[in-house]
């Protein structure tokens, strides 16, 4: 207790307190900055160039029943794997009108591959309308469906792949 009477030594502790809490503020208001920083142009709009369908050789194709399509990609050459989105608008089902649904509405599919040769990519069929315990229920009233295809390159860059595609 002696200790802390000696004014050398409070002198001392004051000294070291006010220095913990500036250095405390100080990390604490340069983590905040930090985190607050807006990202530039360039990190908001990650700019995604379009390729042309044939630039990578896409073609798309329907089953002879028109109730299935599948697509494929003739020039992999640098492609590392590809997401695709297919849409397409249908028939409403009773069920959806009662419930007081749109006459047409709009229905998609998803999925992706990574590519692993350097020939060609095909996709496996895919239903226009849903199946569950192989019993298909295809949607009518299809007439055309959009493919978009996000492209990722050896390189890191994203492009995006878009074709319209008449049943």
């Amino acid at each position: 207790m002696k200790l802390f009477k000696n004014r050398k030594v409070q002198i001392i502790l004051g000294v070291v307190v006010v220095l913990v809490v500036l250095l405390g503020g100080y990390a604490y208001m340069n983590k905040r900055a930090q985190s607050n920083t807006e990202p530039s142009d360039e990190e908001m709009q990650q700019v995604v160039e379009k390729l042309s369908p044939d630039e990578i050789g896409l073609k798309v194709t329907a089953n002879p029943a028109k109730k299935a399509v599948k697509f494929a990609i003739d020039k992999l050459s640098g492609i590392k794997s590809i997401e695709y989105q297919l849409t397409y608008e249908a028939d409403s089902t009773a069920a959806e009108q009662s419930e007081g649904g749109e006459a047409r509405v709009q229905r998609g599919i998803t999925g992706e591959s990574k590519i692993t040769s350097n020939d060609t990519y095909e996709s496996p069929w895919l239903d226009l309308g849903s199946c569950s315990k192989n019993v298909c229920r295809y949607d009518t009233g299809v007439k055309s469906v959009d493919l978009t295809l996000k492209v990722v390159k050896d390189d890191g860059k994203t492009y995006e792949v878009e074709k319209m595609f008449n049943l």
